[in-house]
């Protein structure tokens, strides 16, 4: 008889007495091994780094988006900074923030409207000046050329072939296509003023309750803090704006008595143009505030417009070297030398500022009672980032 399937089949292999499995057997030559199989944290790992991207990806957009806004904010803030010292004076006299913080930003106002109406009509009046006095300078160019060259051209044909150029036309074309552009963006800008306005105005007139709404969330040490950097941020802002201001009017009134010795048209006009840009606009305000009364001088006379620029600078190098001498100046080349040295040597330092002598370099008392600490001592804690 032949053997069946069961017959045939090799004897089940015994199990170890100890109960442990035996390891398999590798396989054998030409055979495929199994797959390894994915860990479960793969998924969940892959998942949590998309996750992570897209979130990185839409904060980057909404920072993005939101960057002019949080500028304007920023802008803001410093504002109201700047006119808190004004605004508290006027509550510390029984006047209520909000009216307080309300006329404060209304004689802002009627200035800086003034200043504009005046500067407007300034530019509108020599730009009209211009315009009507195109024409002889179109004829005493065309003299000179006819004269120096041996040509015969006439004002006729130079205007016939401005008029009928295609640059000319080009450029009409292009100025009435940018017309919905400029709209556009004027008003933009007056959409971002009147946004710097109420944030400016929110924090000048809630101040105090702004100031108790953050201190609300930090520990009580951490809101000494905080509102002793938040006194000195409002009086160094103000005081920075106070002593520009003072110093724009003395350069207004200077260039003011200069240039109406010269007999320059719109010299006060031009004497507030010098003090503000000159004062509030860094680096390049000193060229900016010179230039306009330069070119206006030009028209009058060539010789005044070097007389102004004479003027301009060595009235900025007297400022200068009075600007060298004041205590913000001395602050700032202090600042200027600790940034050059280590945090360690700056922490010493500013223990040395804040704390006075260390003990082993204080005079030992005679007597067994020990002497009081200085009151003007302010401890100064240095955060290393």
């Amino acid at each position: 008889m032949a053997p069946t399937d069961e017959e045939i089949q090799p004897p089940a292999r015994q199990a170890d007495p100890a109960g442990a499995t035996p390891p398999d057997r590798p396989p054998a030559a030409g055979t495929v091994a199994p797959a390894a199989r994915m860990p479960r944290w793969l998924p969940r790992a892959m998942v949590l780094a998309l996750a992570l991207i897209a979130a990185f990806q839409l904060g980057s957009w909404a920072f993005h988006q939101l960057t002019a806004l949080l500028i304007n904010i920023l802008i803001a803030f410093f504002l109201a900074l700047a006119i808190e010292p004004a605004v508290s004076r006027m509550a510390a006299r029984g006047m209520r923030r909000g009216l307080a913080t309300f006329l404060v930003f209304f004689g802002l106002a009627v200035v800086t409207a003034g200043f504009v109406t005046l500067l407007g009509s300034m530019l509108a009046g020599q730009i009209i000046k211009m315009v009507e006095g195109f024409p002889d300078y179109l004829d005493s160019l065309i003299n000179w050329i006819n004269q120096s060259f041996h040509t015969e051209l006439r004002r006729v044909d130079v205007q016939e072939g401005l008029l009928h150029s295609d640059w000319l036309r080009k450029y009409a074309q292009n100025s009435a296509a940018g017309v919905l552009d400029v709209s556009a963006q004027v008003l933009g800008g007056l959409f971002r003023l009147l946004t710097v306005a109420l944030f400016s105005f929110y924090f000048a007139a809630d101040g105090p309750r702004l100031r108790r709404a953050l201190c609300s969330v930090l520990p009580p040490a951490r809101q000494t803090e905080v509102l002793r950097a938040w006194e000195i941020a409002v009086d160094k802002t103000g005081g920075y704006l106070y002593s520009r201001g003072l110093m724009a009017l003395i350069s207004g009134v200077a260039h003011y008595i200069l240039l109406e010795a010269l007999g320059v048209p719109y010299a006060p006009v031009l004497g507030v143009w010098v003090g503000l840009v000159s004062q509030f606009i860094p680096t390049i305000g000193t060229y900016l505030a010179g230039a306009l009364p330069m070119l206006i001088a030009f028209t009058v006379n060539p010789w005044y417009a070097v007389w102004v620029l004479v003027f301009v600078v060595v009235y900025q190098q007297i400022e200068r070297r009075l600007n060298m001498l004041s205590p913000a100046e001395t602050y700032r080349e202090l600042a200027a030398q600790l940034s050059k040295l280590s945090p360690e040597e700056q922490a010493q330092v500013l223990q040395q500022l804040g704390d006075g002598p260390r003990r082993s370099d204080a005079p030992r008392p005679r007597t067994s009672t020990p002497l009081p600490a200085p009151r003007g001592a302010i401890p100064v804690r240095v955060v290393r980032t």
